[in-house]
């Protein structure tokens, strides 16, 4: 649809960048971006007409070339050339991989690669087109980080002495492009080999946190090798993102409420700050459950719901196999479920709404998961016990 429009523009318009790359690599191509002589309105106005998706302006109050994307069900990025020619825009590109351009002109397809790029690529190596180009743009150095994660790439010699130029540099970029960064390293099927990159290059202080000395931030990378293991790996993107992100902030010694301080600063989406915060919380909990405290396992697993699994998983990571494998088990079965809610324990105890109710449905359901109770008889008697045996609720004066 871009090559009919750009006909009917009189432009010439190329398929570039990471499209190319992954194409070439056989993965899937969920975005698209595509470079254009001129005119990238008219061409996403175009393309909006035709019904490709909705034109959005995206380099406003941006330095560099304009770029409009078209949201359509595969979104669509247009980019005006810069430099006057197809070879010089690439070669403003970050990496040899990168500055490779499909022509969409009629016949066989033409294929630009000025800097050699798909022999990059065939042999799994990640170069700098130029290393001033990873200077001009210091997150370009973690994004290198992120294709070994990601593509298995190895960055070669003059990629990590360019990281290592921009890495006192890093912190000027935006925290969502570092924390963006972050995500789809620790999304991936193997994250330590990135990390360990990331820490010899010396990105780790501005990903991380600052405070990180080169030592501590090598022990960090290395220990998050515990987590691309064989089942970590088989998990969903997002589950080992969220868990990656969990073992860190314990790694680096947060607090529960320290943690999610720390995710929320690197700008990353809200249900991962609350998940991995949350997954945290839980596998601390976890350390304390007695070896055989058969209810307060249950309890644990009640209160995790579906983040039991995972929690499980991470509490492993963290020294805890044989108490993570039970937590596991009792994650996996199905407690038993009483049709008991608020109303009938106020109906049957007599007690008034409020915080008592509650516990008293957590306390149950806990019973119920145990064996102890079984049926709503069951639970009217135990209720009604449990209500005799606790101590009534203290009444202050007022005098």
């Amino acid at each position: 649809m871009l090559a009919r429009v750009a006909r009917r523009l009189g432009v010439e318009a190329w398929l570039v960048g990471g499209a190319v790359r992954d194409a070439c690599l056989g993965l899937a191509v969920p975005e698209i971006d595509a470079a254009i002589e001129r005119d990238a309105e008219g061409a996403a106005r175009a393309l909006e007409a035709d019904g490709a998706g909705r034109a959005v302006f995206l380099s406003k109050d941006r330095p560099g070339p304009r770029v409009f994307r078209v949201a359509g069900r595969r979104p669509l990025d247009i980019a005006e050339i810069e430099g006057g020619s197809i070879e010089a825009d690439l070669g403003r590109r970050d990496f040899t991989v990168n500055a490779v351009a499909v022509a969409l002109a009629g016949g066989p397809a033409t294929i630009v690669d000025p800097f050699g790029g798909l022999a990059d690529l065939a042999r799994g190596r990640l170069r700098p087109v130029r290393a001033g180009n990873i200077r001009d743009d210091p997150l370009r150095a973690l994004r290198a980080a992120r294709f070994i994660a990601t593509h298995g790439l190895v960055p070669d010699r003059a990629t990590l002495a360019a990281a290592r130029a921009a890495a006192p540099h890093l912190p000027d970029a935006a925290a969502e492009r570092i924390g963006g960064e972050l995500a789809r390293i620790l999304g991936s099927r193997l994250a330590a080999p990135a990390l360990a990159w990331a820490a010899r290059a010396g990105l780790l202080p501005a990903t991380l946190d600052r405070a990180l000395s080169p030592r501590r931030a090598a022990a960090l990378a290395r220990s998050l090798a515990s987590l691309d293991d064989a089942a970590t790996r088989r998990l969903p993107e997002e589950r080992r993102r969220r868990l990656r992100l969990a073992f860190l902030a314990s790694r680096l010694g947060l607090t529960g409420r320290e943690a999610r301080a720390w995710l929320s600063s690197r700008r990353l989406p809200r249900r991962d700050v609350d998940d991995a915060a949350r997954l945290g919380d839980l596998a601390g909990a976890a350390a304390r459950i007695p070896e055989r405290g058969r209810a307060e396992a249950w309890r644990w697993v009640l209160d995790a719901g579906p983040l039991a699994a995972d929690a499980a998983h991470l509490l492993a990571r963290r020294g805890r196999p044989v108490l993570a494998a039970r937590l596991a088990r009792l994650a996996r079965r199905k407690p038993r479920r009483l049709r008991v809610g608020g109303d009938d324990i106020r109906q049957w105890l007599e007690i008034p709404a409020g915080p008592q109710i509650g516990a008293l449905l957590r306390d149950l359901a806990v019973a119920a998961a145990c064996g102890r109770v079984k049926n709503r008889r069951e639970a009217r008697h135990w209720l009604t016990v449990q209500v005799r045996q606790r101590p009534a609720p203290a009444i202050i004066s007022s005098h």
